[in-house]
Order: C-alpha cells, then sequence, then structure tokens
C-alpha cells in the first residue's frame, strides 16, 4: 500500500482529526446527536487508530450512550455500533424554520459566499448528507441553496447539488436498474475499509450506501446481509436479475458481496488489482470459485420466497445424502421433515441403534409432563446421589463423577440441586449422573409411556445409564431415526404439553454443549437456532435436531450413524459427514 493511498481517510476530512486532537479528556454525552464533519468514522476501540468498521456522514442522527476518553459509543443508522471522536458530533436538535434537504451529488461544496470563486467551501457534503434549507436565490446565472450546517454555521450550496429530504418513513423505491445506475455513480471510487462514501467504499459499504439512498436500509456487513437479513430472500445463479446482491467467501465465512450487473458483470467495491469501485466480469479468477449465494431483495415484485422442502427438492436432497454418506462405511438413518409442508425425507430409518444419549430427551418431556400436572416442579429438589439401582436385580451401580459431563453436578453429592439444574445438566452437558436422577424422578416405564403416546414408539427407554448388569443381559436403550424425529418434533408440536413446557424443552435443547455435528453445517450467521440432543457410545454417533429458521420456520433433522467402527477414524470421518448432511438440508430449506 503507497503512504498516499494510506493517508487518503485522514485527508478527506481534515476537520474532524483536528477537533479530535482538540477534544477535552471529559466529554459530554448528547444524545441523540448529529455529525458536523463530512464523515465520522466508527471505529472498534475508544482509539484515534482502531480499525474503522463503518461511517456516518453529515448531518446523520446517531444514539449515544457513553463516553471514553474522548470517545462517544455510539449506534448509526445502519445499526452498527463503536466509537467516534466526540468533537465530530454535536446535539442533535433540528431547526424546525429550515426544510430538510438532502445532497443529491456525490460531493456537494458548501461555501461562505454564493459564489463559486470569491470563497473557498466551508465543507465538503457527501450524497445523501442532510442541511437546512433556508432560501432560495440567484447569483449571476447560477441558483443557489442558502443553508444551515449541522454545526450552527450558514453556507450556500449550488441548487443542483440538493433536493428535499425523502422522509425517512417513505416507502422504499424498487426498481433495481437506478439502484445499479447510482452504484455506477461511483466508479472510480477507492477502496477503503468500512467506508460509505464517495471518498472510499468497502464492498458492503457501497451496497448499504447504494440502497439506503432507494429507502432500504440492510444489515451493514456482507455477512449478516448474506444470512441475517430478513429483507433478502435467496435466488437460484440461473435466475439472477440485475441488481440481486452476489456473495463470496467460504463455506464457513461469507467476506465480499456485489451487485450483479447483468451480461455476465458485476459491480463491487474491491480492494484487489486497483482497489476501487467497478464492473468485473463474474467468471474471473477471483470471483467466480469463490461465488456462494445470491439474494433479492423480497419486497421486490416476483421475488422468489423460500418454498421449503418441495417433493422435488426432497428427492434431488436425498440423492445429495446418500452421496455424502457413501463416502462413509457407516449405516446412517436419516429423516429430514419440513415442519410447515409436511415433506418428509428418509433413509434407514426404522434401522434399530443404540439409542445412547439420544434417549435423553424423552426423559426431560417427561420430567415436563409431571410439571404440567404439578407432580414435580422445576424448583424441587432432587438429592444428588452417584449410586443407582440395577433393573435386573436392584443391586447398586455406581456412575464415576468425575467425567466431563458431570463436572458441575459432582459438587451437589449428598446434597439437593434443583430439578431445573438437574434436567438441564442432563441435556447440554449430557450428564449421566444427572438422567439417572432424573430417570428416579421418571421411572423408564413412565417415560416409555409418554414416549409411546408422543408417537414414538420405537424410541426404547428400559433402564438407567451405565447399569453394566442390564446391558450384558441385553437390556438397552434403542432407537431409530423415526422415532427420533416423532419425538423431536412433539418436543414442539405436541398438544399433550403446555406452551410453556414446549417451550422451555426448546430452549434446553437449544442451549446444547455438544454443537460439533448439526449445529455446524449451518453458517452461524444464518441465525437459525438448533434445539437438538446428541447421543455417542463406541460404535454409535447420532444427533437429532429442530431447526428454527430466522423467518419462524422449523424443521427436523435427524442423523444416526453406526456400524462405522470403534477406531477415531471412522468417527470423525461421521461427523465430518453428518456436517455436510446439515448444510444440504439447510440450503434446501431455504433455497427458493
Amino acid at each position: 500500500m503507497s503512504l498516499r493511498r494510506a493517508l487518503r481517510p485522514i485527508h478527506a476530512a481534515p476537520l474532524a482529526l483536528l477537533l479530535a486532537l482538540a477534544a477535552p479528556a471529559q466529554t459530554v454525552v448528547p444524545s441523540p446527536a448529529v455529525v458536523v464533519v463530512p464523515f465520522a468514522n466508527l471505529l472498534v476501540r475508544p482509539e484515534a487508530l482502531a480499525p474503522v468498521d463503518d461511517q456516518a456522514i453529515l448531518g446523520e442522527t446517531v444514539e449515544t450512550s457513553r463516553a471514553e476518553g474522548r470517545f462517544l459509543y455510539a449506534k448509526l443508522r445502519s445499526g452498527s455500533r463503536g466509537w467516534i471522536e466526540a468533537e465530530a458530533l454535536r446535539p442533535g436538535v433540528p431547526d424546525p424554520s429550515a426544510e430538510p434537504l438532502e445532497v443529491t451529488s456525490n460531493l456537494a461544496h458548501v461555501y461562505r459566499e454564493p459564489s463559486f470563486e470569491k470563497s473557498a467551501p466551508l465543507t465538503t457534503a457527501p450524497l445523501g448528507a442532510r442541511l437546512g434549507g433556508l432560501r432560495t436565490l440567484e447569483a449571476g446565472k447560477h441558483a443557489w441553496r442558502e443553508v444551515l450546517l449541522p454545526d450552527g454555521r450558514n453556507g450556500f450550496v449550488s441548487a443542483d447539488d440538493v433536493a428535499p429530504a425523502r422522509p425517512r418513513e417513505a416507502p422504499p423505491l424498487l426498481d433495481a436498474a437506478s439502484w445499479l445506475a447510482t452504484a455506477r455513480r461511483f466508479l472510480g471510487a477507492p477502496y477503503t475499509w468500512g467506508g460509505t462514501t464517495p471518498w472510499g467504499f468497502d464492498c458492503s459499504g457501497l451496497v448499504w450506501r447504494v440502497l439506503e439512498r432507494h429507502g432500504v436500509l440492510l444489515l451493514r456487513n456482507s455477512s449478516e446481509m448474506c444470512f441475517r437479513d430478513p429483507q433478502l430472500v435467496p435466488v437460484r445463479r440461473d435466475q439472477l436479475a440485475p441488481g440481486d446482491l452476489l456473495f463470496f467467501g467460504t463455506a464457513e465465512r461469507i467476506d465480499h458481496v456485489a451487485f450483479w450487473a447483468g451480461d455476465g458483470e458485476v459491480l463491487q467495491a474491491t480492494q484487489y488489482g486497483v482497489p476501487s469501485t467497478k464492473e468485473t466480469a463474474f467468471e474471473s479468477e477471483r470471483l467466480a470459485p469463490r461465488f456462494r449465494y445470491a439474494r433479492r431483495l423480497a419486497a421486490l415484485p416476483g421475488a422468489p420466497r423460500p418454498s421449503g422442502l418441495t417433493q422435488a427438492k426432497a428427492e434431488a436432497l436425498g440423492k445429495e445424502l446418500d452421496a455424502i454418506a457413501a463416502g462413509t462405511r457407516a449405516t446412517f438413518g436419516i429423516v429430514v421433515k419440513d415442519l410447515g409442508t409436511g415433506v418428509t425425507l428418509k433413509r434407514n430409518a426404522a434401522t434399530v441403534m443404540h439409542a445412547a444419549s439420544t434417549m435423553k430427551t424423552a426423559v426431560l418431556l417427561e420430567a415436563l409432563r409431571r410439571i404440567d400436572e404439578g407432580s414435580l416442579s422445576l424448583s424441587t429438589g432432587v438429592p444428588v446421589v452417584d449410586c443407582f439401582p440395577s433393573i435386573v436385580d436392584g443391586s447398586g451401580f455406581r456412575v464415576e463423577l468425575e467425567k466431563g459431563g458431570d463436572d458441575r453436578i459432582a459438587p451437589f453429592l449428598g446434597g439437593t440441586a434443583r430439578l431445573d439444574f438437574v434436567a438441564r445438566e442432563m441435556i447440554v452437558r449430557s450428564s449421566n449422573v444427572a438422567t439417572n436422577l432424573m430417570l428416579g424422578l421418571c421411572p423408564p416405564k413412565d417415560v416409555q409411556r409418554f414416549t409411546d403416546a408422543l408417537g414414538a414408539p420405537t424410541v426404547k427407554v428400559r433402564r438407567m445409564v451405565e447399569d453394566t448388569k442390564a446391558y450384558e443381559a441385553g437390556i438397552s436403550n434403542e432407537t431409530d431415526a423415526e422415532g427420533m424425529a416423532a419425538l423431536m418434533e412433539a418436543a414442539v408440536r405436541t398438544p399433550k404439553l403446555s406452551a410453556e413446557a414446549r417451550r422451555i424443552a426448546f430452549e434446553i435443547l437449544a442451549a446444547q454443549e455438544f454443537n460439533d455435528q448439526i449445529p455446524a453445517g449451518i453458517p452461524r450467521q444464518a441465525g437459525a437456532v438448533v434445539a437438538h440432543k446428541t447421543g455417542n457410545i463406541s460404535k454409535v454417533q447420532h444427533d437429532a435436531a429442530v431447526v428454527r429458521l430466522p423467518d419462524g420456520r422449523e424443521y427436523v433433522l435427524v442423523l444416526l450413524a453406526t456400524d462405522f467402527g470403534a477406531n477415531e477414524e471412522g468417527r470423525k470421518a461421521v461427523v465430518e459427514a453428518t456436517r455436510k448432511m446439515s448444510r444440504a438440508v439447510w440450503e434446501a430449506m431455504v433455497a427458493p
């Protein structure tokens, strides 16, 4: 990077820097506050040389909450939060006598006098900056607007550079062609990390600023736009239309966004080559290999909507899951069910396997049923012991409290713990001691009776965990994928539990601490909530989940694996396969 390029952001707003250097040690916190410099950098830390995360522009109102030295913690219109130098802000009290104006040119100079020749500019206002309009006048052959700057000074701006401000509450201008026209006005603007002005844009700053000018407020960075912005819906690559957004990165991380310009071109702010805003061929070596997703504004006429799992998508998904499973030595029991459409995909769904810890979900639901009926409560005191009776002959067997999942319940040994704590430890840490304590309150036969009533009779809860005599006698807890899917659906949908009980079940399952399978396949930024229970012993590796998408849709995903051998290599292959399957199912659910 050249020294000249590195210094450009400072040169673009010298007033902000000079004022900041003169700021007092103790800072008053105005809220709301208005930006009084051409642009103010939003910093990740209250330090002058901290990285820039976003920018606010002249006349923008921000919310401030606290001060640290010469910096104020602020929330911008974009939703970004960080630190702004206090001297770049003033109390935000608009003059009711001034007409709200906004800058419509890329950059507008504000002069002391209505003349291009007689005075140097007081300041320069970027596109979208807010000014107060006072009067219109003619000077020579040119029309001028006298304006009130946010810092209280008066000045003059060419009437061609401003227009009445568009009300914030006005409906968006849904014209993708006009978005691209606005973006093309910035061709050649330098790349600036965190930038949102013609002095410099980063990739998401360009997209955000362009759409903001048309009344659309997206989330600020590329990853959040892609995965979490409810205004954007997925679109297939073969359905792209000019104005759509393209997202680039890896399977785990989105780091770039661009406009689809049509005719094989993208319009982007790029840091590669000549760092600037430019149009680039999509098939370039820096773009095509890293393309991941396309999105379209949902409000556009004809915008696709996620269709969930259709029969056609289920058939294609089934082939994809089969191919993933074939890459391992394991036998997979699979159920995918869209709880909205009801479409279900099954593979080996009736294959009976050792349940491992997935059966603990059944114990949780029986406990919640008893809480509903009043025989138990969340505050019930549970005596904590580590010795339990075998189902075979009543002889005692001990569970080792030194094991990892029992570390938080071990301090209660010999005393009591609240039922809500014990139930939570049973799920989120998969504590075997907690499970057996719960089975002392909710005997296996009662758990089984309720599991049958929930439509999951193939989930068999026959004994406590680590009951060696029962295991040697062939008495094991078992499940198949179909039964486990029915149980997970019941956790969020069954009328046999109250709404509050179902809420608690979902919350506890969503707090699961072992998240290397189904949750790991869904991008973290996607905003999905995964309520699930894992289970593994020497020859099985399971995960069963209800996945709730940001738009409220839910689906069940059960991935049970066995027969992969007792070696660590086989287990790792299964875990990786479940992640890939989870990603494939998620993509099918969010695709139009």
